[in-house]
């Protein structure tokens, strides 16, 4: 790990610390009452794009990201692009896996169209901050970024789409570090057959 590495590292932990004894000490928890507990060896961490947007970065988003950048389109349930340093870029979202809606040769998956439209409603033409998981890498193999998605309020969208059952939780065999709260979220909503938990067949998980 580069110096530079290890600094953001330490200093992303003193602020996570932080932010945990704010919670034990006051109840206050700057995602609405979300755990803060992380799993992986390492935060997040800001993506390496330039800002394309306009909204400040969130008091409530305690973790390093980078932006604000400007939703171009939402793709699918998972999915957006954003401009990455001038190139459109696709951002697939850490520790998420949604039903398919557009995948080539494949059919729309039941639950697929109401996670799609969940994103649309929640980021069309929207400005986000974006955090890389290191554990994750910052691309998959399809080149897509790969990235915790904040609103311009601090709201985890990730985490919010798997909470509605729009998608499981899915580190596709990597670790990361909201893998507790999001599995834990995702039990949740399978207790309560939200979203895609409500469809024939359960989802295949990890694929």
């Amino acid at each position: 790990m580069s110096p530079h590495r290890a600094h953001r590292r330490h200093i992303g932990m003193l602020v996570a610390a932080t932010a945990a004894t704010a919670v034990f000490l006051t109840g206050c928890n700057p995602y609405d009452n979300k755990p803060l507990t992380l799993d992986a060896g390492e935060v997040p961490e800001a993506v390496g794009c330039e800002p394309t947007g306009t909204a400040p970065k969130p008091p409530a988003l305690v973790y390093d990201a980078g932006g604000p950048y400007l939703v171009e389109s939402v793709v699918d349930g998972d999915t957006i692009r954003i401009s990455c340093n001038g190139t459109s870029t696709r951002v697939r979202l850490v520790g998420v896996n949604t039903p398919e809606t557009v995948k080539e040769d494949s059919p729309v998956e039941c639950g697929g169209p109401e996670a799609s439209e969940y994103l649309h409603s929640r980021l069309d033409g929207k400005d986000v901050f974006l955090s890389a998981d290191p554990a994750q890498g910052e691309r998959d193999k399809y080149d897509r970024l790969l990235a915790y998605v904040w609103t311009a309020d601090g709201a985890p969208v990730n985490q919010s789409i798997v909470e509605l059952g729009h998608g499981e939780a899915a580190g596709y065999g990597k670790d990361y570090a909201m893998s507790r709260i999001f599995e834990a979220a995702a039990e949740q909503a399978r207790d309560k057959a939200l979203g895609l938990w409500a469809c024939p067949s359960p989802p295949a998980h990890d694929r």
